[in-house]
């Protein structure tokens, strides 16, 4: 099994949540954490000795192509907001083409897998910019990554606690919560769902490596459950 984790948007939502419960785990024997600047929970890293931080800043790939390796597991939960960057171009280089660059790095060096936070309504050829994006993100990677399993996650809403205030996504919380009891069946899929749920699942499937999926509410759910098993 993989030993090694490396993980990159660990500042994010899920991102941090799989850096928690990895902290916390010896499910893996290293955690490398790929961040522009440092984590602002520095406490938690030097707590505990099998998590390392290096700083990336996303240009010279070589600097760290040393961290992926065939006993190592990729988590790629990087991601960006339009009010973050509003700049187009930016925001694909963000959402797009660095998990690309991330996931070829991840074939050179034969990792074992790749988990990969998307997001429902990823379709390339959508008219609308943040699905076309994320969907042009996944396409790319699994053009660029075959040496193990990719897993893409597709969560509808996420919940829990976030740096920023977003008030769109507070309102979304409420509406969620009325209709989340009548999304069954095939709409299951579109159910809000906590950041930690979804991290939960990436580090279960990452730990057992299965096949190269999209998944959905009630995988990441179930996943997240059995993690706990």
């Amino acid at each position: 099994m993989p030993r090694t984790a490396l993980i990159f948007g660990s500042t994010g939502l899920i991102g941090s949540h799989v850096l928690k419960s990895l902290a916390s785990s010896s499910l893996f024997e290293k955690v490398t954490l790929v961040n522009r600047r440092n984590h602002p929970d520095q406490d938690l890293i030097k707590s505990s000795t099998h998590i390392e931080e290096v700083r990336f800043g996303y240009e010279d790939w070589t600097q760290i192509e040393h961290l992926f390796t065939a006993e190592t597991s990729v988590f790629i939960c990087i991601g960006t907001t339009r009010s973050k960057t509003p700049d187009k171009e930016k925001y694909q280089h963000i959402d797009r083409d660095i998990p690309i660059s991330i996931a070829q790095m991840a074939q050179n060096g034969n990792c074992a897998s790749v988990q990969v936070v998307s997001a429902m309504g990823a379709d390339a050829d959508s008219n609308v910019f943040y699905n076309r994006t994320k969907g042009e993100m996944e396409n790319g990677i699994k053009s660029a990554y075959s040496a193990g399993s990719a897993v893409f996650y597709r969560p509808g809403l996420l919940l829990g606690d976030r740096q920023e205030n977003r008030i769109g996504e507070t309102i979304g919380e409420w509406i969620f919560w009325i209709a989340d009891p009548f999304l069954r069946g095939n709409s299951a899929k579109y159910r809000s769902i906590r950041g930690e749920d979804v991290a939960r699942a990436m580090i279960f499937a990452a730990n057992r490596v299965v096949p190269s999926a999209t998944v959905y509410y009630d995988t990441m759910l179930s996943w997240s459950r059995a993690l706990g098993e």
